[in-house]
């Protein structure tokens, strides 16, 4: 691949960014990742070719000085659910596009890589699902015109470190029985491995300039198929009670009053849409493949704490 001269990665520091920062070191002179908690992977400051960069969702001045001599731009921040306004999904999924895309227009950067989500749309059911909607729409009409523009619009993204089955692996621990809203809301998880090889191999291929292409894995699961797969690779019992539509509702609603926010209104509504698709880009690695290495890893190390005494 062509060498790249300066990257910028806004959420680098996250768990997709974090893997594109890897796999970019080997290609690019120099890598800036601008990130909310920069010391939140501190395994980054380990490559030499980059820079970790506290910013501000707005710090207009801050995104265009960090967008100088920049030659391409990857955006990987986005928010399961709201945390005030500054937090809101319109500030992160909508506005911050939209400061990105004028710093972009500024500094002339000729290349951008936007991760979205399957379903993204401004008619959708969700909240989550119409701010990244609207933000697709504002890339296609608006920044294509002075940028190369290409939107990533994945289903659950797992890897070593996702949010998704490390996150129920975690609930599965402690809670013996377990009531599960939306059990057959469908999903086609995608290796962020194979997510971000993807993403890096269509930086200078023209065919996905100005386009959004879904991206998915091999295998569609519903979700309580992918609960009762967390239970086999941990070699858990736990009682699974699957939830009727009427009484989801009511979980999320009494759930997202809860510190944490665990399932909200809006995550149900999300969960109302299959995130599948037949089109775009369809990775190799399976969930029966990739999970099993991580998670047996960290029970295992975490059985070990139990008998040493330590936490």
């Amino acid at each position: 691949m062509k060498k790249i001269e300066k990257v910028v990665i806004f959420g680098g520091s996250g768990f997709i960014g974090s893997d594109l920062c890897i796999k970019l070191s080997e290609i690019a002179s120099e890598i800036l990742v601008l990130s909310r908690n920069p010391d939140s992977n501190k395994d980054l400051k380990v490559i030499p070719n980059l820079k970790l960069k506290l910013f501000n969702l707005n710090d207009d001045k801050n995104i265009r000085e960090s967008l100088k001599g920049c030659d391409v731009v990857i955006n990987t921040i986005g928010i399961l659910n709201e945390d005030g306004d500054q937090n809101s999904f319109n500030s992160v999924h909508y506005e911050l596009i939209e400061r990105i895309s004028s710093a972009i227009k500024i500094n002339n950067v000729k290349r951008l890589l936007h991760i979205s989500s399957l379903n993204a749309d401004v008619y959708a059911p969700s909240q989550y699902l119409q701010s990244k909607g609207r933000a697709e729409d504002y890339l296609l009409s608006t920044t294509s015109k002075f940028s190369r523009v290409t939107i990533f619009r994945p289903s659950i993204v797992f890897g070593e470190n996702d949010s998704f089955f490390n996150r129920f692996d975690k609930l599965l621990k402690f809670l013996f029985i377990f009531p599960l809203a939306c059990p057959k809301s469908k999903f086609q998880p995608i290796y962020v491995s194979d997510l971000t090889d993807f993403m890096i191999s269509t930086i200078n291929n023209s065919e996905y300039y100005n386009i959004k292409v879904d991206a998915v894995g091999p295998k569609i699961y519903s979700f309580i198929e992918l609960i009762r797969l967390i239970l086999k690779i941990t070699e858990r019992r736990r009682l699974i009670i699957p939830l009727n539509n009427l009484l989801s509702k009511i979980q999320a609603y009494v759930f997202q009053r809860l510190p944490g926010k665990i399932f909200t209104m809006d995550n149900y509504n999300s969960l109302q849409i299959e995130s599948t698709s037949n089109d775009g880009y369809q990775g190799h690695s399976t969930v029966e493949e990739i999970v099993p290495k991580y998670l047996t890893s960290k029970n295992k190390i975490d059985s070990y704490r139990k008998i040493s005494g330590r936490k």
